[in-house]
């Protein structure tokens, strides 16, 4: 179901910090180094996914994570990416790689974007198996690589089971759209929010169910991709994200879910830029 104009401006970063309860240290723009978050385990790691590339770790440059540091639920951790450029075909980030050093899965999901998206800013809820730095790692259109880290505390969350009823199972692929912020200025781009239920098991711990996960979401405006994630049990149960996406013109939202039982959902979401209010 659509969600109408909300009747209070609340910009992305400020809503999705208070969603987290951050502390204020951590909303404040800030330069954070990784100092004490290096380790063989990360290096072993790094070399895995990119080789002998240089990964930059100038946080507020390109990209800043931000999390809680103790995790409240470690089945259920929030996080929000800012990235501090606006998608354009000549600079862009085109992929964003979430690492969390000591999860079974490592490399738990990497959110691929396109200058359709006019931001890659990104909100999601991941599992933490163990206290371990959790990093994000945007690689932009030229080439580059840039990391912004972050050391959390938290303990079985991969292990943790999802819900196994019923009515889990009945609503199992169900997705739904909204468009949250409606304020924007003309050719700016719109926060979406898509959640799909899915109880995501990962096999692990004292679950008796096999893994399945989705594995796969892409999502199009007026059919151009805007943003896909290749994903695993990293992300919690009943995927959450939020995500911008740049309305030219009236057309549809689209999301396409794929899960490891080979599970083909979609929805469907009709926009219309001429009715969203301007700031």
């Amino acid at each position: 179901m659509r969600i109408g104009p909300r009747n209070t401006r609340r910009p992305f970063l400020r809503s999705i910090l208070a969603g987290l309860a951050l502390p204020a240290a951590l909303a404040a723009p800030h330069v954070h180094a990784v100092d004490g978050l290096d380790s063989q385990r990360w290096r072993d790691l790094r070399r895995s996914l990119f080789g002998d590339r240089t990964v930059r770790t100038d946080p507020g440059r390109v990209v800043e994570l931000f999390v809680h540091p103790y995790a409240d639920d470690a089945a259920v951790v929030p996080i929000m990416v800012r990235t501090h450029l606006f998608q354009k075909p000549e600079r862009h980030v085109k992929h964003l790689w979430l690492v969390i050093d000591n999860n079974p899965s490592p490399f738990g999901v990497r959110f691929n974007f396109t200058p359709e998206s006019g931001k890659a800013d990104i909100e999601t809820r991941v599992r933490l198996e163990s206290a371990s730095p959790v990093r994000v790692v945007a690689e932009l259109n030229d080439g580059s690589l840039w990391m912004d880290a972050k050391l959390v505390t938290g303990a079985g969350g991969c292990s943790a089971a999802g819900a196994k009823n019923d009515q889990a199972m009945r609503n199992l692929g169900k997705v739904r759209f909204s468009v949250d912020e409606q304020f924007a200025d003309p050719g700016e781009p719109l926060l979406a929010h898509l959640r799909v239920a899915h109880p995501q098991f990962s096999g692990i711990g004292s679950e008796a169910e096999p893994p399945r996960f989705v594995r796969e979401i892409r999502v199009f405006y007026a059919d151009r991709l805007v943003m896909s994630a290749d994903l695993d049990f990293t992300i919690s149960e009943n995927p959450s994200f939020r995500f911008y996406f740049l309305p030219d013109g009236k057309g549809e939202l689209r999301a396409e879910i794929v899960d490891t039982g080979d599970l083909r959902v979609q929805d469907r979401f009709e926009v219309d830029p001429a009715k969203v209010l301007l700031k």
